[in-house]
């Protein structure tokens, strides 16, 4: 990999003076511009905001936001609270916090609840919290099958092609397609796994390295050996911070066990919504700017320190242990999808769902009466409002189902507040390298204000941002574009 990355180099400096930022520019082997740039671009080298902050997301924009912005001395983007929304957290001096039941709980220690999970074989009975606890409930059986040499990494790619498992991340590219490519490469090869995860709505992959991190270990491990991987990293959002704790601590289990072999390695985030693009990804993780990059070539191709690179989400390596265990046709029978759900609804949550199950069906599992809200925002920011309720939850049809965010809005909630919030966040979020995006998310910002209904005006946005470079720009106009079509068949 040659010298070690800028930016946990600039973290372990934080924080930052010129001497700093000069003396892990040296030992990264940048110019010192880059490392400047670095530091301007995201958001804790720059400096983070102070006092009690409101969780900005869109749940805490269905419940009265104006007043709870005016009670508070800022906002922050959304950390996928949105079960316990409205959320608080406090930054000061000593630390980063999260209000929670009356009490300051430092991000270190801070884990969704448990009682939020309820699935049966991508969630387990209870936290996972050991090498011990994991192999008590069936775990490790395919790793160990691997060392043992009773599986071949052709033997993983056809499990994964016959159960037909596509990408859980939002992009729904087929698994095995993905890792062949890699595999064919020129080594070093490595296996990135996508964590950052930060569209607003979504918490499964949060919830699943919080509780069950010995799985996403295992699936990780399993697609690494299988591609030939040098190393596999696991690309965080910086802010979980006790999900990073909990994955090094099951690392060391697993190295001490002798279970590890690919070395694993966490790295923290950039701490931006444009991170969890691939490529931009990819540019954090080599110490740039986390903007996208042209493609192709593709990081199968050219990844990571421009070697061959599998990236993929945290939910889909976590299915590769089941599929083993259950075999591919067992899996596929019942596909199983988790499905953050928000909201107005009784029991807000994470929901093990098969794959095809109605809309309508996942909203009563959580206790919310499809016919009492005005419509559901399917898929978060990058996604559709939506009032069919009819609609199977599967990927490939005529929504997009993104990551699995389900966010319901009763018919008191002002959903062009819920709009201007996405709208705000994509504005704030773009990486301003294309032009397209920077300039529509900011017009979409004022039509949204002014609740612009005219149908030229809105085509000349939605034709803007499709000329962006990645998927934040060209998804950028699917929410105000739906919640229009909602309006029109009301």
């Amino acid at each position: 990999m040659g010298k070690p990355s800028l930016l946990p180099l600039l973290d372990e400096r934080l924080p930052l003076t010129e001497e700093k930022v000069a003396e892990a520019a040296r030992l990264a082997g940048v110019p010192l511009a880059q490392a400047w740039g670095v530091v301007r671009y995201y958001p804790r080298y720059r400096g983070l905001p102070q006092g009690r902050l409101l969780v900005d997301d869109p749940v805490a924009r269905a419940r009265g936001f104006a007043l709870l912005r005016e009670k508070a001395d800022g906002t922050y983007p959304p950390l996928g609270l949105e079960a316990l929304a409205p959320s608080h957290l406090r930054f000061t001096p000593e630390g980063r916090f999260v209000e929670w039941e009356g009490r300051l709980v430092p991000f270190a220690e801070f884990r969704l609840p448990f009682a939020l999970g309820h699935g049966e074989r991508l969630l387990p009975p209870e936290p996972v919290e050991s090498l011990a606890q994991y192999r008590s409930l069936g775990g490790l059986k395919a790793l160990e099958a691997l060392q043992k040499g009773h599986l071949a990494p052709e033997a993983l790619f056809q499990a994964v092609e016959e159960a037909g498992l596509l990408g859980r991340g939002g992009a729904a590219f087929p698994t095995h397609i993905k890792m062949r490519a890699v595999a064919r490469g020129e080594p070093p090869r490595y296996l990135v796994v996508n964590a950052d995860e930060s569209e607003p709505g979504n918490f499964k992959d949060r919830f699943l390295l919080e509780h069950h991190p010995f799985l996403v270990l295992e699936g990780a491990l399993l697609a690494a050996w299988a591609i030939g991987a040098e190393r596999a990293y696991l690309y965080v959002r910086e802010e979980f911070e006790a999900a990073i704790r909990g994955l090094e601590k099951a690392i060391g289990e697993l190295e001490e066990a002798g279970l590890a072999p690919v070395p694993l390695e966490v790295f923290r985030s950039g701490g931006l919504y444009i991170c969890g693009e691939e490529t931009a990804l990819l540019e954090s993780m080599e110490g740039r700017r986390a903007e996208p990059r042209l493609k192709p070539p593709f990081p199968v191709e050219r990844g990571l320190w421009g070697r061959p690179t599998l990236v993929q989400n945290v939910e889909t390596l976590a299915n590769l242990p089941l599929i083993l265990r259950e075999g591919p046709a067992a899996w596929r029978a019942r596909e199983p999808k988790l499905f953050s759900v928000s909201g107005d609804v009784e029991r807000p949550g994470l929901y093990e769902l098969p794959l095809g199950t109605p809309l309508g069906e996942a909203l009563r599992r959580a206790g919310g009466e499809p016919e009492a809200l005005q419509a559901v925002l399917l898929g978060g920011a990058a996604g559709v409002f939506t009032r069919d309720w009819a609609f199977p939850l599967r990927y490939r049809e005529k929504l997009p189902l993104g990551a699995g965010a389900l966010v319901a809005f009763g018919e008191g909630v002002d959903l062009w507040e819920v709009l201007l919030g996405l709208a705000h966040f994509f504005q704030e979020e773009s990486c301003g390298k294309c032009f397209p995006c920077p300039l529509g998310t900011a017009v979409q910002v004022e039509m949204v204000k002014r609740r612009e209904r005219n149908p030229s005006l809105v085509a000349d946005l939605v034709a803007t941002l499709k000329g962006s470079l990645c998927g934040l720009g060209q998804s950028a106009f699917w929410a105000y574009q739906s919640l229009l079509e909602v309006e029109g068949a009301a």
